[in-house]
């Protein structure tokens, strides 16, 4: 079976965008089970797309249980979120750049 270089990386697309899935829903999970519940605020909303597309990235600001203070990515966003808005997140506590919204 022959393949052109374009169905080639088609196919490698695919595969990494599948393991960032399911590696973002692992995550994800591991929070919800083992997350340690702190408060925080917003301190950056950024847009990495082109011009032509939307790219947003939501950053927190929190405090670990061990007082480390952690700039980490929020990983359920919510529209109405702005800049040093406070809120209340659960961040996992191996991989601390992690957090959710509770």
């Amino acid at each position: 079976m022959n393949f052109d270089i374009g169905t080639i990386l088609w196919i490698a697309f695919l595969a990494v965008f599948a393991i960032g899935f399911f590696i973002s829903k692992k995550m994800s999970r591991q929070i919800d089970r083992e997350g340690i519940e702190t408060t925080g605020y917003i301190s950056r909303i950024t847009d990495i797309g082109d011009p032509d597309e939307v790219d947003i990235h939501v950053y927190a600001k929190y405090r670990t249980e061990d007082g480390e203070e952690i700039e980490g990515t929020v990983l359920n966003p919510r529209a109405d979120l702005m800049e040093r808005q406070t809120v209340r997140l659960l961040y996992h506590p191996i991989h601390k750049h992690n957090a959710k919204l509770i």
